[in-house]
């Protein structure tokens, strides 16, 4: 009896022990959590030194892009991928890259730095990770929120919001919840300009009241500039100064493109073109109904009819080109 009794406390003794074992194993140690919090400040120190040697750049490959990105981390991380080596000849990448740098250069005025830092990958040195988002293109962007077990991330549109450092600072600062400001160096050629364009402007209004009375009553000026005005506007150049898209940009295949997709994008360089062509096909329109009834001549009216009714063809033509370039639906054309 007595053996039985001692059996069965020893059997009771060894069963809390594992049990205990077990219990103890599945709790986090605090000196583990000590030491992961320990390992995060040292790369987040390790991580501010490399910033504020390069103006809140820091330089990676594709072991540094996976180290900074590995988690846990509790800050945040916007990576350019980019093409800047003079071998791949990416034009974007090398009128983006001040834009950027001057972004990140704000990053030196945040109260807490630890929050957010700004990387550059070029694909000369992290061509897996390129492969790895499926990047066929640069310049490219993408934000890292601060995050220990999400993969997800957010992509710039720079077709939507262009290359320019006042757009992606508000869009960083969206998504990150700091406020990270663009201080632009002070541009004195600029402001010279400014300042003869500001002079020459009241010389000109100038000698135009006490000269030139009748220049300023000229119905032939002011339809001008109301012209002038109208082809601007229509063409989408405000547009261009409330959303400050690329000038242009290259196609997939390398070739200059001057025609954005879609009716919610354009370049620059496109509404300059449709403003051109608006303003030729003003006035065709102009000369067919005033100038070329003031001629005396019939074969020369009849010449000037034919010649503008020529180039009101071709620029017609060309209007719905664009128009198709834009809507590639659209099932109508006239000589193109």
């Amino acid at each position: 009896m007595r053996r039985q009794g001692l059996g069965k406390i020893l059997f009771l003794v060894v069963a809390l022990a594992l049990v205990t074992l077990l219990i103890v194993s599945f709790i986090p140690s605090p000196a583990n959590a000590q030491t992961t919090e320990e390992l995060i400040a040292k790369k987040v120190s390790r991580l501010q030194a490399k910033a504020a040697k390069s103006k809140g750049i820091i330089e990676l490959d594709s072991i540094a892009f996976d180290d900074v990105l590995a988690k846990p981390r509790n800050y945040s991380m916007v990576v350019l991928f980019t093409a800047i080596s003079p071998e791949f000849q990416c034009a974007p990448c090398k009128n983006f890259d001040p834009e950027y740098r001057l972004v990140a250069a704000g990053w030196s005025r945040i109260p807490d730095k630890s929050k957010i830092f700004f990387g550059i990958l070029d694909f000369k040195a992290g061509q897996s990770i390129f492969q790895k988002f499926n990047m066929n293109s640069a310049p490219s962007l993408l934000y890292f929120p601060a995050s220990d077990l999400s993969e997800s991330f957010d992509r710039y549109d720079f077709a939507k919001s262009g290359f320019q450092a006042e757009p992606l600072a508000n869009w960083i600062n969206m998504r990150s919840g700091l406020k990270i400001e663009i201080q632009r160096p002070f541009d004195f050629i600029a402001f010279s300009l400014k300042i003869m364009g500001f002079a020459g402007t009241l010389g000109l209004a100038h000698f135009l009241y006490s000269r030139g009375g009748k220049v300023i009553r000229s119905k032939y000026l002011w339809a001008s500039v109301s012209l002038f005005l109208i082809f601007i506007f229509i063409s989408g150049h405000m547009w261009n100064q409330i959303r400050h898209p690329p000038y242009s940009m290259p196609s997939r295949d390398g070739r200059p493109g001057f025609i954005a997709p879609g009716f919610q994008n354009q370049f620059g360089l496109e509404t300059q073109i449709v403003a051109i062509t608006y303003a030729v096909l003003c006035g065709g329109a102009i000369s067919l109904m005033s100038s070329i009834p003031r001629m005396d001549s019939p074969s020369k009216q009849r010449i000037a009819v034919i010649i503008w009714m020529g180039v009101i063809t071709i620029m017609y033509s060309v209007l719905i080109l664009f128009f198709r370039a834009k809507n590639p639906s659209y099932p109508f054309r006239l000589l193109f």
